[in-house]
């Protein structure tokens, strides 16, 4: 039985994430993202009291989750409508990750991640697989109870139709079959005795009843299992004389086979009884494991809507207003955007840029030194693989469309795991890049080929840049190449519709720096003398 909470028609898989994941991870600093997924906020009246803890496997989730992009404006709204009912019903999401945790932790403690610890076909192995079993059971029933009880107040397709699906697959005569066999297989899983008052004891016993054939020998053959019952009876001390004397007596009833003191027909009616309840395992196994599979699911799927929920807490906390992206063709257009990793980081006010990029498919970022530049590619960057996930983004209002294919290529400082000159690196990494574009390809340039002269890297951007661009593929590139700059603004600027666009770091009259993002033909400085100069106090 699928979740179905992150997709209308599949459960989560881990197949189609990002090529170089790491780079777009590293370059847009997303561990800071991770972090803030996995801190759990007491919020009061809209306002954070204090961190709970900190969950590790929240991180883990999102970190999974965030790399696999969605490639449609369906999937992207279906998974956007789940998320908003998530942060409608904050308190129902926390009791159904809480009650997937709960489970997910004693099937762990049963073994679950010890593949081959205890042989299947051992006693040992056959008790673990029928508490695993009842616990998954059990554990299906309350995550069945809280959705049931808080039906009415969902209104995403995902969690109505997870109920209409739990509902479908455990009918009332379903449930009342497996509590049965549950029941039923108790006395073999079950093996202690609890004390019920001095001296009387309640024992859970089998009682099976089995047909087959006599073969020469006495042996027995084609061995088929009837009925099987377990029987609540209260017991005396098995240690007692008053229990003993039974076991003697009952051995001189011409009716009855005795166990008491024949060790051979204990061992057969042990081996007897392990073949009855594997049997019945085996007839339960295809259910046994769909059970498993969906809590395995569930545990990572409800985990991604409550990492969700902590992470939209810490937006609130940072003051970072957020939305839910919306999806349209060729549109990229933005209102008070912020880079909100570098706000946690640093924890000061960022200032947020608006825009409108709709049809542009090549963005050219320059102006001054330390303008926000930077900050402002990655501010898109990070938006672009928050929508492609689902979340919200930091920004008043924010529209795109998706891109599977989403790239960084940002300038790398020279270190010990370079093998060869920085430009060299960069020309590597560009040539995988190439060989990994498709449609819907986004790539973002942060000073690229900046690392030789600014004549030969203007040539060697404006070649690269130039072909991408004619192959359809979006890009948005902050560069210092003014040469490349200029010879690129030259050729659009007489241009009725131009699909380039050129962006500055606003740079008022007397030196001060806005952070603002403004349409712009490039300059032919980036005001390095100034920062100089502030440095020297001149």
């Amino acid at each position: 039985m699928r979740v179905n909470l992150l997709y209308a028609d599949k459960d989560w898989t881990n197949t189609k994430s990002y090529y170089d994941w790491s780079s777009i991870e590293k370059d847009l600093g997303l561990t800071t993202l991770y972090e803030l997924a996995e801190r759990d906020l007491i919020m009061k009246n809209g306002k954070v009291m204090y961190v709970d803890r900190e969950d590790p496997f929240l991180a883990e989730v999102m970190k999974k989750v965030i790399r696999v992009p969605l490639e449609n404006k369906e999937e992207l709204y279906y998974r956007q409508e789940v998320l908003q009912d998530c942060f409608a019903h904050e308190g129902i999401v926390d009791e159904l990750y809480h009650q997937a945790e709960k489970v997910m932790s004693a099937w762990d403690k049963l073994g679950r991640k010890e593949k081959g610890s205890q042989a299947r076909d051992s006693k040992a192995g056959l008790i673990t697989e029928i508490r695993v079993f009842n616990l998954l059971y059990n554990g299906m029933e309350e995550v069945k109870k809280i959705l049931c009880d808080a039906t009415k107040r969902f209104s995403s397709r995902g969690f109505l139709q997870l109920n209409d699906r739990i509902l479908e697959n455990f009918s009332f005569q379903k449930r009342e079959n497996i509590e049965q066999i549950l029941k039923d297989l108790s006395f073999y899983a079950d093996i202690s005795i609890s004390s019920m008052k001095k001296y009387t004891f309640r024992a859970k016993l089998p009682s099976y009843t089995i047909s087959c054939n006599l073969y020469d020998g006495l042996k027995l053959g084609n061995l088929k299992l009837n009925e099987l019952e377990t029987v609540i009876k209260n017991n005396s001390d098995p240690n007692s004389i008053v229990t003993k004397l039974q076991g003697q007596l009952s051995s001189l009833n011409p009716n009855t086979i005795s166990l008491y003191k024949d060790t051979a027909l204990q061992d057969d009616a042990a081996e007897l009884e392990y073949q009855v309840v594997r049997y019945v395992m085996n007839c339960c196994s295809e259910f046994i494991y769909s059970l498993g599979t969906f809590f395995e699911q569930f545990h990572l799927q409800i985990g991604f809507c409550r990492a969700a929920i902590n992470l939209r807490h810490n937006l609130q906390r940072y003051g970072l207003e957020y939305c839910f992206p919306q999806f349209r063709e060729g549109a990229l257009r933005y209102e008070n955007l912020q880079e909100l990793v570098m706000r946690v980081e640093q924890g000061k006010e960022i200032v947020g840029n608006d825009g409108t990029l709709d049809g542009k498919k090549l963005v050219i970022i320059t102006g001054a030194n330390q303008g926000g530049k930077s900050t402002y590619l990655r501010s898109v960057g990070i938006a672009q693989v928050m929508m492609q996930c689902g979340l919200m983004v930091a920004a008043k209002s924010y529209c795109s469309e998706l891109y599977p294919n989403f790239f960084t290529h940002f300038t790398r400082r020279e270190d010990s795991a370079m093998n060869s000159g920085r430009l060299d690196e960069e020309l590597r990494r560009m040539d995988r890049i190439i060989n990994h574009l498709g449609e819907n390809s986004l790539l973002l340039f942060n000073e690229s080929f900046a690392t030789t002269t600014e004549k030969e890297g203007s040539v060697i951007a404006y070649d690269i840049i130039k072909a991408l661009k004619e192959e359809g593929v979006r890009i948005l590139s902050v560069t210092h190449l003014l040469s490349f700059a200029q010879k690129l603004f030259e050729e659009e600027k007489n241009q009725t519709e131009s699909d380039v666009a050129f962006l500055s770091a606003e740079h008022l009259s007397d030196g001060t720096r806005t952070f603002k993002m403004i349409p712009h033909e490039p300059e032919l400085t980036s005001f390095g003398l100034e920062l100089f100069e502030q440095v020297l106090g001149i």
